[in-house]
């Protein structure tokens, strides 16, 4: 129980200082969608080897939406369910190997770092570990119980499965474990069993294999293909291993010093740790080959430690600490095997004596390394909690702005909200904000390639990182709603205006209801100079479409330099707004002298076909200005 309680603190303290940044968002989207039961995901965001991820992790993330619709409902459900595989363990190590090896198991799998960072992270990696303990923890019973219990075999193959959906990366060890229930049912006759965890586990990756039927395994295909083109060894492979199971480059993974200027140092805890895998790695091989005892366990044990990082040893990919998750929690029931097996030796007195006094020596410095593993997770934790570990993002306060935005709603149904935020990619962590208000009344736009003005009422609020520049084209229109601010630090503020007047005549028009209102061009037309473009548009959804748009600088009809983008893209346009579009375009060092036009235009994305305006050119031509 103390274990367990230690465990559910170092997981659930402080679990809304969660960060949402743009995975966790998409995650989040798609969760909000299911609990609205408005969307039932067949597959998730692309991964970063460039194929899909499975829908598991947005169904799971949407059971407690169900019951409590806030984003740190999903971390606490998701650390919920690693404490649950943590308490399964135990029972399971005790009744395959014995208490004090249940004991130490648990202990370590508390406590691990590596464990504990996704734990606590929203993220396609977090279950992982969970999981893979919950297939391991059965199939270790099946393996030394004569009579195990009907659903132990279901759970065995139920947890392979979520292990495989929940990150593909531990796909290929699902199947090993599956084919391993196979061996089991065959071996133990357990048909009823294997046909329950069959069907559970064939719904659970029915619309994934459903997508790459669709696909004709193309995914599959390129991945193959990845894996063959590299025929060296990857040992990038064991080194992971072996930070994760001895918690070494944890620190180093918070992106900062000011933990690491925090903790308590401790710098050969990781070498201890796995010097004492070492030992236990030497005894399991003698004791497989000399006794019976414990053989199947440890045997299995041992092919699971190998086993994990062996799967990668050809790949070609670049590995980081999260393909390795299912590594977890083998080391350390091994390590727990040794600890019981060396209490209750049998030998020489003299033998006997020395052997369990090795073994109360590396118990004590296993509860040491748990000990400072939690103690790191204790500093950091109080470090979130205090906002000083560059989380803008966290939990409850993007929770905080979800709910600040529904009240606006409720009280200006005709409104809207545009949320000015920093980019990563495509992505911000705002994005879940529309699954959460079931609205596209909820914009979020990259503060730095443009500014979206609707025609009716809105409400601007205004990220971490976005000052009030930002809103400079609209300053004269916006009031601050102080009521409304979320408490970060500084706070993100929030700016609203009423419904906007017509829109001044245009420059230019085009047939797919964009008009150019007009064009600021500043900088320096020199040499390497550069220039800041902004356009004004008004749009009428008359032929609403992906554009692009491009910027040519001209020179007696000669293109000297050009800037192409999509600006806002095209998905957060709507009726009567006003855009206002950002574009830096950098001149060559061999510019040559002369009277420079700007054509500005539109064209189709992705099949790039110009767009004509109403007069039949397919741009606006205006003078650069001069130095």
């Amino acid at each position: 129980m103390g274990i367990l309680l230690l465990g559910a603190i170092l997981r659930l303290a402080a679990f809304d200082e969660t960060l949402i940044e743009p995975d966790q968002s998409a995650i989040l989207d798609a969760a909000f969608q299911v609990a609205r039961l408005n969307y039932f995901p067949a597959i998730g965001m692309k991964s970063s080897v460039g194929v899909m991820q499975t829908g598991v992790v947005p169904l799971l993330a949407a059971l407690p939406l169900f019951v409590v619709k806030r984003s740190i409902a999903v971390q606490w459900f998701f650390s919920a369910l690693d404490l649950l595989a943590l308490a399964w363990l135990y029972r399971a190590t005790r009744s395959a190997l014995g208490q004090r090896a249940a004991w130490v198991a648990t202990l370590l799998y508390a406590t691990s770092p590596w464990v504990i960072l996704y734990a606590r992270t929203i993220w396609y990696q977090t279950l992982v570990a969970a999981f893979a303990t919950t297939a391991f923890s059965a199939i270790l019973v099946l393996l030394t119980r004569a009579r195990p219990r009907p659903g132990v075999l279901v759970l065995a193959m139920v947890g392979a499965t979520l292990m495989s959906m929940v990150h593909l990366a531990a796909a290929p060890w699902g199947a090993v474990l599956l084919g391993l229930c196979c061996v089991v049912t065959w071996r133990r006759r357990l048909w009823r069993s294997f046909g329950i965890g069959l069907a559970v586990s064939l719904v659970i990756a029915l619309p994934y294999l459903v997508h790459l039927a669709r696909s004709s395994f193309s995914e599959i295909a390129f991945l193959l293909k990845a894996a063959g083109e590299n025929r060296g060894l990857n040992t990038a492979t064991y080194r992971l291993s072996q930070e994760l199971m001895s918690g070494a480059m944890i620190v180093a993974n918070a992106h900062g010093d000011l933990w690491d200027r925090s903790i308590i140092p401790w710098d050969a805890a990781p070498a201890l740790l796995l010097a004492l895998v070492g030992i236990a790695l030497v005894w399991a091989v003698a004791r497989i080959a000399v006794s019976r005892r414990d053989r199947s366990a440890l045997l299995f044990t041992l092919v699971w430690i190998f086993g994990v990082p062996a799967l990668f040893l050809f790949s070609n990919v670049h590995l980081q600490h999260f393909y390795l998750l299912m590594l977890f929690p083998a080391p350390f029931v091994l390590l727990g095997a040794w600890i019981e097996a060396s209490a209750g030796a049998s030998a020489p007195a003299l033998l006997a004596g020395v052997w369990r006094m090795v073994g109360r020596l590396a118990a004590v410095v296993l509860v040491l390394i748990a000990a400072w593993w939690a103690s790191l997770w204790l500093v950091r934790i109080r470090l979130e909690a205090q906002g000083q570990l560059e989380r803008p993002t966290r939990g409850w306060l993007m929770d905080r702005a979800a709910a600040t935005v529904a009240r606006y709603f409720a009280d200006e149904p005709a409104g809207q909200v545009i949320v000015l935020a920093q980019f990563e990619g495509e992505m911000s962590p705002f994005e879940w904000l529309r699954g959460y208000t079931q609205t596209d009344a909820v914009r979020v736009v990259a503060a730095d390639k443009g500014l979206v003005i609707p025609a009716g009422p809105a409400c601007y609020l205004l990220g971490p990182g976005v000052s009030m520049d930002a809103l400079s084209p609209v300053a004269a229109m916006v009031v601050e709603a102080p009521a409304m601010a979320i408490p970060a630090n500084p706070p993100w503020r929030f700016y609203c205006k009423a419904a906007s007047g017509e829109h001044p005549l245009p420059l230019a028009q085009w047939e797919n209801g964009m008009s150019l209102l007009s064009i600021d061009i500043t900088g320096e037309s020199r040499p390497n100079g550069r220039l800041k473009i902004v356009h004004t548009w008004a749009y009428r959804a008359i032929k609403p479409g992906a554009y692009h748009f491009f910027n040519h600088l001209l020179l007696d009809g000669t293109l000297v330099a050009q800037i192409d983008g999509d600006g806002i893209p095209h998905w957060h346009w709507r009726d009567g707004d006003t855009l206002f579009t950002y574009f830096t375009l950098d001149l060559p060092a061999d510019l040559p002298p002369g009277d420079y036009v700007l054509r500005v235009g539109m064209y189709t994305w992705p099949d790039i076909v110009r767009v004509p305006m109403l007069t039949g050119e397919d741009g606006y031509a205006m003078p650069v200005p001069q130095e």
